[in-house]
């Protein structure tokens, strides 16, 4: 009798004890589109140079703007995909001096949160 007591607490607790932890979960999921949020708006104040200056801008921001599609639907595995995308562009911007060291840190920094966030998240 004495183990089956046992077994019950043990069933109702565990629950109770994961509750911390899937709040916790859910609340880094609610802040994803928030940073995406933040870098887009990060991205949209940054100085690009060069003749396609616009053109890359817009490239960055559509990334951004795809990732939060993705994240509204829970799709977050595809999210980190897409800024993993942005990454890449922004980088190949600092390569080619199209944008100063100091925004490409700025923005691979946030765009690696937001990453961080996406993959601590839901499913893909």
């Amino acid at each position: 009798m004495k183990i089956l007591a046992v077994v019950l607490l043990a069933l109702v607790a565990a629950p109770v004890a994961m509750a911390p932890a899937n709040t916790a979960l859910a609340q880094a999921a609610a802040d994803c589109p928030a940073q995406v949020a933040n870098l887009r708006t990060t991205t949209g104040g940054i100085v690009i140079t060069g003749k396609k200056a616009a053109k890359n801008r817009k490239g960055l921001i559509r990334e951004l703007d795809d990732t939060s599609a993705e994240l509204a639907k829970g799709k977050s595995a595809d999210a980190a995909r897409t800024l993993a995308d942005f990454k890449v562009k922004v980088q190949k911007l600092a390569d080619a001096t199209r944008i100063s060291g100091t925004d490409a840190a700025s923005l691979l920094g946030q765009a690696d949160g937001a990453i961080a966030c996406t993959s601590g998240s839901a499913t893909g």
